[in-house]
Order: C-alpha cells, then structure tokens, then sequence
C-alpha cells in the first residue's frame, strides 16, 4: 500500500474519508507482510489500527471525515518532547506525547489530527466503528462506559484526554511485534485490537467511576503528578527517591504513591520498569544489541531477570526478537542473490 489511492481505500474500511495531511504519503506495510516499510497498518470488520515509526523529526497529520460513527484514538510510545493535536469544529485539544487522546466522531463529521516530534515518532492509532463492533461482538450499548454511551445518543462530539495505562502497555506490545515466518499476524492484530478497545473502555470507565464518587484529583495534583513522571521519564536508570518525588508533588509518600496509580493505573516503579523495558526493545530490535546488553539498558544484574520481565510485558522472550532479525535479514540477502 504505496499510494494515495490505496490509502484512500485503507481509511474508507476504517469508516474515514480522507481530506487532507500527509500520512497518504508515507508508505505503509499491510499487516500480513513482512519486512515492508515500518509503518504498518491492519483493518478488520469492525476495528482498524496504525502503527507510525518515523526515525527523523517529524510531523504528521490528517483530516477526515467520519463515514460512520468513529472513535480514534491514539498513544505516543516516546512520548518525550512530541505534541499532539485533535480538532473538530471549533474544539481544539492540545496534548503531551504521554497522554492518550480519544475522541469520538459521529457521521458525516470531519476531525484533524496532528503529532510533531523533533526526534522521531512511534504512535499507535485505534479506530473503532462502533456501530458494527455492536453488532458483530453481540453487544449492546448498555454494555459501554456510561460517558460514552451518553454522547453517543446524545450525537456530540467527544475529545478526552485520558492516562495510557493497559492501553500504553498493549500499543508497546504491538509496535514491538516482529512477526515469523510462522505466525498468523492476522489473528495477532485482532486480538490486539480488541485488547486496546477492552483497555479504552476500561479507563473510560475508571475514569466515569471516579467522577461519580468526587474522587477525581484537581488540576493542580495534577500538573505535580506530571512533574513526577516527567522526573522519572528523564532519568528512568536513577533509583526512584519516593521522598524526593512525594516532596515535588507536595504529598507524602502513602498518597503519592495511592493518587499516581489512581491516575496513571500503575505503580511509580511499573511505570519506571515499562519505559526500561522499552529502550531494552528498542535496543534489541534497532542497535542489534544482545540480550545481555540489552538487560544493562533495563537495569538488570543478570540476562535471566530481564528475560522473564521482558516476556511478561511483550508476550515472548528477547531471545525471539534477536532470532527472527537475523532470519529477516536473511532472507533479504538470499533474495538478492
């Protein structure tokens, strides 16, 4: 899928008309091959998600129009230094590269989406029709987060910014999938698919709960939580000083600790050892390092504990990473001969 017109075709699955900006432009891989470009892209009967990687500073974008009631969503998976942008109609929402955006876009309206990043971009966008994941998921509307259900009757549009949480860890999963020779990737894009619409949901839902009981944390718990993480992002191999970290917040440790799961659904040190985890990926699949250097990156004394670590965020061992490269690789050099 190298062209506009395929693109085009791409996004009218996905219940968008494109309009605009310059993802038509980039070229994309469909999910079933392998080794074709890196950015890949899979669409099913009711959910579509796309996987950007752009190695040089960047800014993509695009404008759309909904052929049928949409929800978008999208994550940053480096999220330091790139800011995001939805719009619709007269409602603009400006967000960090750590936060996720959703925004649910009725019929026949038109929406833009922009991300700049001065050094590289990995993003994962979801897409969801709605009416048809109802429909051939045998659900109902009773069985969505109350906020959604509402502005989906109600024909509104919706823009939120929500914390990445699951979903952050599933999109990490995605982007990091280097599929074998072997696999069926068709069955591994649904069903990741479905566990980042199950992750979405979840934390809309969270998110309606704490609403419903007053214990959504103000703007300005808020904005320190984001200084803390910020603290984190800058310096993951630093061991976390929970004093340090709780004075910056202006909370003690007991509830620094309680309000940054409330809000980013998972502990100071899971949060710590993801983006660990995730230079380790990095490492492993764009440096070519070994297991053994790529445990360092993460922090681990010994290859065996990043091994286990690595194969419960991602779902199988560095080792696989490292050994489907190398077949990739060669193949490539077999075909040139």
């Amino acid at each position: 899928m190298k062209s506009d017109v395929a693109f085009e075709c791409i996004l009218r699955r996905a219940g968008l008309r494109g309009h605009g900006g310059n993802l038509a432009d980039v070229t994309w891989s469909n999910a079933n091959e392998q080794g074709v470009g890196a950015n890949t892209v899979w669409v099913g009967r009711d959910i579509g998600v796309f996987i950007v990687k752009r190695a040089t500073s960047s800014e993509i974008g695009l404008e759309a129009v909904a052929s049928r009631d949409v929800i978008v969503c999208s994550v940053v998976l480096d999220p330091h230094e790139v800011q995001t942008e939805f719009a619709i109609h007269e409602t603009h929402v400006g967000a960090d590269g750590a936060d996720l955006t959703m925004v649910f876009v009725p019929r026949h309206e038109r929406f833009k989406f922009a991300a700049r990043a001065p050094n590289g971009l990995q993003a994962v966008t979801l897409v969801i029709d709605i009416t048809a994941l109802i429909e051939n998921r045998g659900l109902s509307y009773g069985n969505l987060p109350v906020s959604l259900r509402r502005v989906i009757g109600a024909r509104e549009l919706m823009v939120e910014k929500l914390i990445p949480g699951r979903f952050g860890t599933v999109a990490c999963e995605i982007a990091a999938h280097r599929p074998g020779l072997a696999e069926l990737p068709e069955l591994f894009y649904e069903a990741k698919s479905l566990d980042l619409t199950s992750a979405l949901f979840s934390e809309i839902a969270r998110r309606d709960a704490l609403d419903a009981g007053g214990g959504r944390v103000g703007s300005q718990a808020l904005e320190r939580l984001r200084k803390v993480r910020e603290s984190i992002d800058r310096a993951p191999h630093r061991s976390l000083d929970i004093d340090a970290l709780a004075r910056a917040a202006g909370m003690n440790r007991t509830k620094l600790r309680l309000v940054f799961r409330q809000v980013y659904g998972t502990t100071l040190s899971g949060y710590r050892n993801a983006l660990l985890l995730r230079r380790a990926d990095l490492a492993l699949k764009e440096a070519g390092a070994s297991v053994t250097q790529a445990a360092r990156e993460a922090g681990y004394a010994t290859p065996s504990g990043f091994i286990a670590a690595y194969r419960r965020q991602y779902g199988f061992s560095p080792g696989k990473v490292r050994a489907i490269d190398a077949a990739i690789v060669s193949n490539s050099c077999a075909g040139r001969d």
